[in-house]
């Protein structure tokens, strides 16, 4: 997601994308397509003068490094339980 917001009390039109963003409103460029709304001058130029200003821009991720990221993350939970039943028998505790 990569939400911008109008900075004027006036419409911006890019007609190259196409884009309107009304005055004080905020548009999704990723509607847009991320790599289109990068390599637009126009844009570019918007938010170089404040026109324009990045609200939110998240990380666009493939499919396969979320995936990635998920089995890392179940990987380190699983450590971590396996350490705490660990010492919990240490300490003579039952589960």
């Amino acid at each position: 997601m990569w939400i911008v917001a109008n900075q004027l009390k006036g419409v911006l039109k890019f007609p190259a994308l196409p884009l309107e963003v009304s005055p004080e409103g905020e548009a999704d460029l990723d509607a847009l397509g991320r790599d289109k709304a990068e390599a637009s001058s126009e844009l570019r130029i918007a938010l170089e003068n404040g026109y324009l200003k990045t609200v939110r821009k998240t990380v666009n991720l493939e499919e396969s490094e979320v995936q990635a990221m998920i089995e890392a993350r179940i990987s380190e939970i699983k450590k971590s339980l396996v350490t705490e039943i660990s010492n919990l028998y240490a300490q003579g505790a039952k589960p």
